[in-house]
């Protein structure tokens, strides 16, 4: 028992040690090529963030009974939400408005009297659009569906019937 005591102290050491070269190794094997990647996957999920975190400000804006953020103010408003700063270059990008036109489902830049502002995007007006165009396409797609539908029913139907009948029987 006693020298079991002593062994473990030195094992754990050199496990330390045998850890540190490995994560050497696999980062200067593996880890280079695939940094590129997940730099790119860390801008693209800081992207989605930054932007969710600008639909909060909103929604909390819209909540007060306040109009559009002015992009001058977003910055400010940001921070003074999240207690981080709004950090584009993080996220890859340059310019606010560029950012931000790239989530149209999400928010919308707006000239408020000659002021460019963000505001959150409505989700009513692309909709009707397109279901009206699908309701146009729907008629006539309508009656050749209709008649795929009940022999889809009569293929349906005796699978039914017959589970009953032989689970009775067994």
């Amino acid at each position: 028992a006693a020298a079991a005591e002593p062994e473990a102290p030195e094992a754990t050491p050199a496990a330390g040690e045998a850890k540190r070269p490995a994560a050497e190794g696999a980062a200067a094997a593996g880890g280079d090529p695939k940094k590129p990647r997940n730099d790119n996957n860390d801008a693209d999920t800081l992207a989605r963030m930054l932007v969710q975190g600008v639909v909060r400000v909103l929604q909390n804006r819209q909540k007060a009974g306040k109009g559009p953020l002015p992009i001058a103010a977003l910055e400010e408003e940001f921070k003074a939400l999240w207690k981080v700063p709004f950090n584009l270059q993080q996220a890859g990008e340059k310019d606010a408005v560029t950012f931000l036109n790239k989530w149209p489902n999400k928010v919308e830049v707006v000239d408020d009297n000659g002021v460019q502002s963000v505001q959150l995007s409505k989700k009513g007006e692309g909709k009707p659009k397109a279901a009206a165009a699908s309701k146009a396409t729907v008629p006539p797609a309508t009656p050749g569906a209709a008649a795929k539908a009940p022999a889809a029913a009569k293929l349906a139907a005796p699978a039914a019937p017959a589970a009953t009948t032989k689970a009775p029987a067994a």
